[in-house]
């Protein structure tokens, strides 16, 4: 048995644990659909049914398979739950104290399919204009000390499905089932576009550890005054100096001081102003209290490593190819965007362990970890796996038939060479 075989029977193995740590109450049918579509995702780069059907491989017209992919994605609308459920079991336990959680709202541009499924009107990110889609809501896991980025959820949503309130009311119910996932209290990070008074209303009311950057919207208590966040950047001595992002030697000056709601006068929250040579001053305020300069130095770091989450959207657009998606049922697409995070999320949780994918992508030029290393670990993926005869469909044939409900372990492969073949 070559190597090639070895790897890709190990990273299968990895996926079909996965999906065998599902509830018993998902069907088998369900499970399977997650577990191929997942795969083939991986494998094609791409969310097009018709790619994820040819990447099985399996012994039938291709015209069968990609129907039954294409019914099962649009009738089980529980699959985007289900994937959601399974990502966050994996990757939570991996989330520290001393990471970030960068939330922040995204856009599939779905402009030249007007007849998509409850399709509403967002803002093109990359061009700034409005245009027919469907937001999307991203939270990724940056630790800032080893580099490492994991995705913990990707939400479809849309402002004409039944049941919707608002966008804000989206943002808070991913941040609750996201944090009822994790045992620790990490710092959430979002941008000014967080900067609301409903999102603080409830931040403040049930204690959580969040980083927003000001949008000079509203008026601060601060030294007895009232004052929008320039304002205070004007008139505040910058006392502190430290770098911007992390391993720089220019340093840019700064300035901590402690401020308030209007709504919420008992409530101290901390400001951070830098200036960093832009016409105006990077404005951060934070419900973690900041004492002294090494602190302040961290929040500015955390708030620049929030570039995670924009660059995991840019990763899933381009990586998997989510804008170039041919169907138009709002649930396939839900399942879709789910499963896509769900492929990148079991990349990231064996990254450390991706160096034969590396290889394979040959991409890699020197010792150094890449920064943000899931483009090469894709490319190495679907150069692993673009050699194989077969994929699941006789392992799964076996499986059902024996009424086995779980692979053996990874490491006992070595000894079976049978069954490595099999699933090769």
């Amino acid at each position: 048995m070559t190597q090639d075989a070895r790897e890709r029977a190990k990273w299968k193995v990895r996926l079909s644990n996965w999906v065998d740590a599902l509830p018993p109450l998902i069907k088998r049918p369900v499970r399977k659909l997650i577990l191929e579509t997942t795969f083939g995702i991986l494998t094609s780069g791409t969310l097009k049914q018709s790619e994820i059907a040819r990447s099985l491989k399996e012994p039938c017209r291709l015209h069968h398979t990609q129907k039954r992919i294409s019914r099962m994605l649009a009738k089980h609308d529980e699959v985007s739950w289900t994937a959601e459920q399974l990502q966050l079991q994996q990757i939570a336990p991996l989330v520290t104290e001393d990471m970030i959680l960068a939330i922040d709202p995204g856009d599939l541009n779905r402009d030249g399919a007007p007849k998509s499924e409850l399709r509403g009107r967002v803002r093109d990110g990359d061009k700034g204009d409005i245009v027919g889609g469907y937001p999307l809501l991203s939270v990724v896991a940056r630790d800032v000390k080893r580099g490492s980025t994991f995705p913990l959820i990707t939400r479809l949503l849309s402002p004409n499905r039944a049941g919707y309130r608002s966008e804000n009311r989206d943002i808070l119910t991913v941040m609750e089932e996201v944090q009822r996932h994790l045992k620790a209290k990490p710092l959430w990070v979002i941008d000014r576009g967080g900067d609301r008074g409903n999102l603080w209303k409830a931040w403040i009311e049930n204690d959580r550890n969040v980083l927003v950057r000001a949008a000079n919207q509203r008026y601060w208590l601060w030294r007895n005054t009232q004052k929008t966040a320039q304002q205070i950047a004007r008139e505040l001595p910058l006392k502190h100096r430290g770098s911007l992002r992390r391993g720089q030697e220019k340093e840019v000056p700064f300035g901590i001081t402690r401020v308030a709601l209007r709504e919420y006068p008992d409530r101290p929250l901390w400001m951070v102003v830098v200036r960093h040579g832009k016409r105006e001053p990077l404005v951060l305020v934070t419900t973690r209290p900041v004492r002294g300069r090494r602190q302040g130095e961290r929040l500015i770091h955390s708030y620049l490593d929030r570039w995670a989450c924009e660059e995991g959207y840019r990763f899933t657009k381009q990586g998997f190819d989510l804008e170039g998606v041919q169907a138009r049922r709002f649930t396939t697409l839900q399942n879709l965007v789910a499963l896509a995070s769900l492929a990148w999320a079991l990349l990231a949780s064996y990254q450390e362990e991706g160096g034969k994918l590396l290889e394979k992508a040959r991409r890699q030029k020197s010792r150094k970890s890449p920064t943000f290393p899931f483009y090469s670990l894709l490319a190495g993926w679907q150069h692993l796996f673009s050699a194989a005869r077969v994929i699941f469909h006789p392992w799964l044939r076996r499986r059902r038939h024996s009424g086995a409900t779980a692979p053996p372990p990874p490491d006992l492969f070595a000894d079976a060479p049978g069954l490595l073949g099999a699933m090769r």
